[in-house]
């Protein structure tokens, strides 16, 4: 794979809203990434590129700014065979798409993208202005990578410091323990880990499998513990700490206890969320 390949940026849009908020999103993650900005609209047919652009919502501003690729047919598939075709490094795609009903924590396309993603996928918060999230990206400070002892949440760990070490921003690593019931998670080495002072637990923490990932000397990264509902504490979390980003990982398909994190944080996040496919 060549590095131009590997750079490319897809940002599928219906054309429901302007597409400027989604562009400046992604172009923040383009820039980033030093990758190249690519635009996908899918269909019933295929058209030319400016029957395209004016379904898509694309203002002339972007056009010279933006590679476009039209799609037809079913809309999870094309954005998954275009980001394929395209080698893409990931994928930005909103929330919530043409129904815009944000009582649900996702559009349908959105959900689809995530059950089985070509690459990581960064997702827009619609409830979210697009301009305060384009900012975070552009200026990271601190990003959040909750682990729970997984293999999927060391990804996300190696995710995190890779960006935070070249945006100079600090991870915060997060470990929810869960009261729930609901989801079993593998547990830290010490069962009572939650009654040690937070100084001993946090050394346990560092050097147990939770965070066997290798970290540079400059890297900065803060630690945390705490105890609910892992989805709907990681989102307070991120608020609480004013996290500009979540990176999360998982192991394909998403499982119940999976979907139950994932759909919390498509709901309450404050912030863009970056999805690994392990």
């Amino acid at each position: 794979m060549d590095g131009e390949v590997s750079r490319r940026i897809l940002v599928p849009l219906d054309g429901s809203m302007s597409a400027e908020g989604p562009l400046e999103i992604a172009s923040a993650l383009a820039e980033l990434m030093e990758g190249e900005l690519h635009a996908l609209h899918v269909a019933p047919e295929p058209m030319s590129e400016d029957a395209m652009a004016a379904r898509a919502r694309i203002p002339r501003a972007w056009r010279e700014r933006v590679r476009l690729h039209s799609g037809s047919g079913d809309a999870v598939a094309e954005i998954r065979r275009v980001a394929t075709e395209l080698h893409s490094l990931a994928v930005v795609i909103s929330s919530h798409g043409a129904t815009r009903n944000l009582k649900l924590p996702a559009g349908h396309v959105t959900l689809g993208v995530l059950a089985d993603p070509p690459c990581p996928v960064l997702v827009v918060r619609s409830a979210l202005s697009a301009t305060s999230q384009a900012h975070r990206i552009r200026h990271l400070r601190r990003i959040l990578a909750p682990l729970d002892g997984s293999a999927e949440a060391v990804l996300s760990m190696e995710h995190a410091c890779a960006i935070a070490v070249k945006t100079q921003a600090r991870v915060m690593i997060l470990h929810v323990i869960d009261v729930s019931g609901r989801v079993p998670v593998a547990a830290p080495v010490y069962g009572d880990q939650s009654q040690y002072e937070m100084e001993a637990w946090e050394d346990e923490f560092l050097r147990s499998s939770f965070a066997q990932v290798p970290r540079p000397p400059e890297l900065k990264t803060q630690v945390a513990l705490r105890r609910g509902e892992p989805g709907n504490e990681i989102a307070n979390f991120a608020q609480d700490e004013d996290c500009d980003l979540i990176v999360a990982a998982w192991g394909g398909r998403l499982s119940p206890g999976r979907a139950v994190v994932v759909r919390a944080l498509l709901e309450r996040a404050p912030c863009p969320l970056l999805f690994l496919r392990a």
